[in-house]
């Protein structure tokens, strides 16, 4: 228990942050974030396997986000933006910031949570594969594809300016 109480104390914010921007709802990601932990306690025997507690509790909550996101009600609902999670991470906070996470928050899913883990929780190419059971020759590609994307989105609000 006390192994659980400090993953909950070092990585909960983090994981918050990281599923709020993932679903875009703070109190649902808060949610998630409780049923991570919950998991987390009930498979700790297999955190042996893992190299890192970190990697081990992104890909649970990243995991329950993608579920979360199949289910008909979040379906239902608008699916505008809020950004204002991912902007919790700027600091300062400032106009291009904010930019750029709003930019980030109109990306596939799967663009997001690999730029989110990667720039903004700096978690490396090995960890991202961890995390999202991808190779970390995946990573990469994917990671490329998710800049070019971003790029592409800034690019086109500039010129709309």
């Amino acid at each position: 228990m006390d192994q659980l109480e400090r993953m909950m104390q070092q990585y909960g914010d983090m994981l918050v942050r990281l599923c709020a921007a993932l679903i875009k709802d703070q109190h649902l990601a808060q949610d998630v974030v409780q049923e991570t932990f919950v998991r987390a306690w009930r498979h700790m025997d297999s955190l042996r396997d893992q190299q890192s507690e970190k990697a081990w509790l992104c890909r649970i909550a990243v995991n329950l986000c993608r579920d979360q996101q199949r289910t008909r009600w979040l379906r239902m609902v608008e699916k505008r933006a809020d950004v204002e999670p991912l902007a919790q991470w700027c600091t300062p906070p400032d106009e291009q910031s904010a930019g750029v996470m709003e930019a980030i928050a109109q990306l596939k899913p799967r663009y997001r949570e690999l730029l989110v883990l990667h720039y903004l929780e700096d978690m490396s190419a090995e960890e991202l594969g961890q995390s999202l059971g991808l190779s970390a020759s995946a990573v990469y590609r994917r990671l490329k594809k998710a800049k070019a994307q971003l790029k592409e989105l800034l690019e086109g609000w500039e010129s709309n300016e």
